[in-house]
């Protein structure tokens, strides 16, 4: 294992705004809002009943995925090589935006980024869905590496399409107990955002319902039972995988034990490692051990595992969570666990991030912290919002050429993603 330290990113971070002062106040602050860095070690390269629309067909025995072999994966590794530190950057990014136009298109032409989150605000109808979905796709190819085109379609509560009806909630699908029910109703998912020209959905929940004060999880999980949340969970992802697209389970180590919603506030939870080997880890670790190719993060404190603080401005200080968590991504997601995939963390726009930490700052944490892939680092809107994109890229190329996030701790994650990519078909 190597242990590196990261640098103060301030000098690095006034020298990236030099000559762009097009941007607003309030771009340039959210893209460079960035304190030191401390420390950081990364690894080396080395009860309702339920809808009975769906059928009941046997679960799959096979694992969603296999340990792939490097020799596998041409495409990917030449792509990585040729690459250069932007596109590396940018390809760890998946962003979100509001309307897709001429300027936007040309912005995506020219950063590449790895992915693109989709919102119901997106489209009105599936003709607009289907026409959005196709410029992305026809546009990331141009640049000779597809994008991610993702979305949360978990069914519930938390469904962003909707034409083709409500799939149940996973409490409903968990009460019901029927693996066979759940895999049926992820491949009717995934074939219905298939057809769409979706290909990664940030689903399913595997987070444990723990408690009932939760605001945020509720009937989104499965069960209270962690060996239930298994089962389902497990059911859930092959049927998406099946219908060729790539499931993520979330959020690692699990938010089904909060009572402050990630979105508006930064939860706690006050447990040991070993309480949550007992509960929250286990549909993860049952999750990889069937072949999981993605897993989210959470952000939430862990003050019992990871013990690193941050300094804040007002004077209070906070644990890191475990989206920039070492101990919690590497030592424990990644060495303990077994986990190979790769790992996305929540969108980092949500305030228990972005009130907390500049974009840039939580980017250099999460990526030493063995993350992957950045959701929603920047939300475009408009030409302001484009120009923000594009000082992040700038930004975060310019940590790694200081080596404030060591070059092979990315090529670590660019050619996981591209490997990724590659065996789910998108260089076919």
């Amino acid at each position: 294992m190597i242990k590196k330290k990261l640098p103060a990113l301030a000098m690095i971070l006034s020298l990236v705004l030099c000559g762009c002062a097009g941007g607003s106040t309030e771009t340039v602050s959210s893209v460079t809002s960035v304190s030191e860095i401390p420390p950081a070690s990364v690894s080396s390269v080395s009860s309702k009943e339920p809808d009975t629309r769906t059928g009941t067909d046997p679960v799959p025995e096979t694992s969603v995925s296999e340990t792939p072999d490097p020799e596998e994966y041409p495409v990917a590794e030449k792509i990585l090589s040729e690459m250069t530190l932007e596109e590396k950057a940018a390809q760890m990014t998946i962003v979100a935006f509001d309307i897709f136009n001429e300027d936007v298109s040309a912005c995506f032409s020219e950063l590449k980024p790895g992915g693109v989150i989709l919102f119901s605000k997106n489209f009105t109808s599936e003709e607009d869905l289907g026409k959005l979905t196709g410029e992305l796709s026809d546009n990331s190819k141009r640049s000779g590496i597809p994008a991610f085109i993702s979305i949360d379609q978990e069914g519930g509560t938390v469904q962003r399409i909707r034409f083709s009806g409500d799939y149940p909630k996973a409490s409903e699908i968990g009460a019901g107990g029927d693996e066979a029910f759940a895999y049926d109703n992820g491949l009717k998912i995934g074939k219905e955002l298939a057809s769409y020209g979706i290909n990664l959905d940030f689903a399913p929940v595997m987070d444990v319902n723990s408690n009932p004060n939760n605001p945020v999880i509720g009937n989104r999980s499965f069960s209270d039972n962690p060996e239930t949340v298994s089962k389902m969970g497990i059911a859930t992802m092959k049927g998406l995988s099946d219908a060729g697209v790539i499931p993520c389970l979330k959020h690692f180590p699990g938010h089904g034990d909060t009572d402050t919603d990630s979105h508006t506030g930064l939860p706690r939870v006050n447990k040991t490692l070993e309480e949550l080997r007992k509960t929250e880890l286990v549909p993860f670790k049952a999750g990889i051990d069937a072949g999981a190719d993605m897993i989210m993060t959470a952000h939430i404190e862990f003050p019992l595992i990871e013990t690193e603080k941050k300094q804040l401005s007002s004077g209070e200080s906070i644990t890191l969570p475990a989206t920039l968590s070492y101990r919690i991504l590497t030592e424990l997601l990644r060495e303990e666990m077994g986990f190979e995939g790769v790992i996305v963390t929540d969108a980092l726009e949500m305030k228990a991030i972005s009130a907390n930490f500049g974009v840039l700052e939580a980017t250099g944490y999460s990526v030493c912290a063995g993350a992957d892939l950045m959701l929603i680092p920047v939300r475009i809107k408009g030409n302001s919002g484009i120009e923000e994109y594009r000082k992040y890229i700038s930004g975060f190329a310019d940590l790694i050429r200081s080596d404030a996030i060591p070059l092979e701790r990315v090529n670590e994650s660019v050619l996981r993603i591209l490997k990724l990519k590659e065996k789910y078909g998108f260089f076919d």
